[in-house]
């Protein structure tokens, strides 16, 4: 299937490149240009008509539907070459932005439906919800439960990573949200779920990841924990990210954690204690060390902005990366939702407990983006690759996902100026 997407601002990591255009075909970006360019559009002719390789010049793509051939004979069309494309679908962007589909490391559910539920239809329908919000890969998160619970989440994800559907965003793997937590700093986990420390609960962690090899990629738990150690061994076994989170972990622990292979930190300043001028906690060490990952949640709700300003500021730009923490609630009305065996109350936009504690969000990782850009003033290139490229190189994918470059995968998504999802390509198939 060949498709051709035109006269769109392009968002690259690094600028908008406008009005231009992305040649699709077989799942992959092929060519990208401006319009305009004649030996590019030549190039595009050529690539269609004779099934040439592609350059890797510059950098854009996306799709849709109809079959359309020879569709720009219009008299005032100067694009010349255009003329002759062979497309089985073709796009006119009307210069709205194209920027790469979103990767969200950190996402329990959507639409109704929860990673815990444990269904293969399930998993489907969070695929299909996520995808029409504009995230086109994610890691399907768990919640702390009793093992047989997330053993079950497991099963089905790895059943649906074998299966998947043609139309939702790729399940890139699992993030395990504990079970091997500090139950002061439980925040929407349910304490019943969370593994006392010891007790065979490092035995635990290596027989699921042995059970699912390569399913898990990223690993929550609390570096104080008397087996900390022995967990963070296990993952770096078995390729997992070990993240702090759910700790009240301090500075020298965390200092030593990542001495022993720390990476990351899930969703910083939730659920951890704050910094405090004579008790610095993990979130001092998270921010000076340069080498360690962050994850902020940036609704506007988990973080004032002022906050995820500094945070911006202080880190390297790859080593941020924004996610949404959504819930079943996410795409959903107004109402009351199960989380991890806990009921949450939705009121516009904001879930919580009935205590009042934070539980998870609800809203799309899209939104993020759109608090970078309209709250913080950050450029849409900035915001977009806190959601796309820098997860894609936490997770070792960078290579096929993450930018709109040629060769990799067309995961695409057109925004309107007001940065709401019109269209949204999945492997270059529309959805």
């Amino acid at each position: 299937m060949t498709g051709l997407i035109r006269n769109a601002a392009i968002v690259c990591p690094d600028r908008v490149t406008e009005p231009s255009w992305c040649l699709v075909q077989d799942g992959r970006i092929a060519a990208l240009g401006r319009e305009g360019d004649c030996s590019a559009s030549s190039f595009v002719t050529e690539t269609v008509q004779k099934g040439s390789a592609a350059r890797r010049d510059e950098d854009y793509a996306a799709p849709r539907t109809e079959r359309t051939q020879a569709s720009n004979r219009r008299s005032n069309d100067a694009d010349g070459p255009f003329s002759t494309v062979a497309c089985d679908w073709q796009v006119d962007c009307e210069g709205d932005w194209l920027i790469p589909g979103l990767i969200d490391l950190h996402v329990h559910g959507a639409g109704g439906v929860d990673t815990m539920d444990a269904r293969p239809d399930s998993m489907e329908k969070l695929a299909a919800t996520l995808a029409r919000l504009g995230t086109t890969a994610f890691l399907a998160t768990t919640m702390s439960a009793p093992p047989d619970a997330i053993a079950a989440a497991l099963y089905s994800a790895a059943d649906y990573q074998r299966h998947p559907s043609s139309h939702g965003a790729e399940l890139l793997g699992i993030h395990m949200e504990g079970p091997f937590l500090a139950t002061a700093y439980k925040g929407a986990q349910a304490a019943a779920g969370i593994y006392p420390q010891g007790e065979g609960a490092a035995q635990q962690l290596a027989s699921l990841l042995e059970a699912y090899p390569g399913l898990v990629r990223v690993l929550t738990l609390a570096v104080e924990r008397s087996d900390a150690r022995d967990l963070i061994e296990i993952c770096k076994g078995q390729k997992v990210i070990p993240s702090v989170g759910h700790s009240a972990a301090e500075y020298e622990v965390m200092r030593q954690a990542v001495a022993w292979g720390l990476q990351s930190v899930t969703h910083a300043f939730n659920a951890m204690p704050a910094i405090h001028h004579r008790r610095p906690g993990l979130l001092t060490e998270a921010l000076v060390n340069p080498a360690v990952h962050m994850e902020l949640i940036a609704d506007g709700v988990h973080i004032h902005p002022a906050v995820l300003g500094v945070v911006l500021g202080l880190k390297p730009p790859d080593k941020v990366s924004i996610v949404s923490d959504g819930t079943r609630a996410v795409g959903m009305p107004n109402g009351e939702y199960e989380l991890g065996g806990q009921m949450t109350l939705v009121r516009d936009g904001v879930a919580t407990l009935p205590d009042g504690t934070i539980a998870g969000s609800a809203f799309s990782l899209l939104a993020g983006v759109k608090t970078l850009v309209t709250t913080l003033g950050y450029t849409l290139p900035a915001a977009v690759r806190y959601a796309s490229l820098n997860p894609a190189k936490l997770l070792g994918v960078a290579d096929r996902l993450g930018s709109i470059e040629a060769g990799k995968v067309a995961n695409l998504v057109r925004l309107d100026r007001q940065l709401t999802a019109i269209s949204v390509w999945v492997k270059g198939q529309a959805v």
